[in-house]
């Protein structure tokens, strides 16, 4: 059971660095590649099939959740409550032009 946990903490890990450097075309290729190792691990390790894919299953969609985790850290500045949708200017200046009426 150890192995399962520590699978899921390095699929985490996986999807973290994944989130910082790639984007997310990155998941295509390392969605598969996670799989195979980790089925090629729990064999090794004797586990059975439904065990085997449950930890599988979970490894792949923590992967992803700590991938969307980085990722919306790493551009969470750029997301701003201000921006309007109609194109109008929000009360904050974003490219901090002083005010020609005072």
């Amino acid at each position: 059971m150890t192995i399962a946990f520590v699978l899921i903490v390095a699929s985490a890990l996986v999807g973290v660095a994944t989130g910082y450097v790639f984007r997310i075309w990155a998941l295509v290729v390392i969605s598969p590649s996670i799989a195979v190792f980790l089925a090629i691990i729990l064999r090794i390790y004797e586990f059975g099939m439904i065990a085997g894919v449950i930890v599988i299953a979970v490894c792949l969609a923590v992967c992803q959740l700590a991938y969307f985790a980085a990722a919306y850290f790493l551009h969470a500045r750029e997301i701003s409550t201000h921006d309007e949708v109609d194109g109008e200017p929000g009360e904050a200046s974003e490219q901090k032009i002083r005010r020609e009426h005072k």
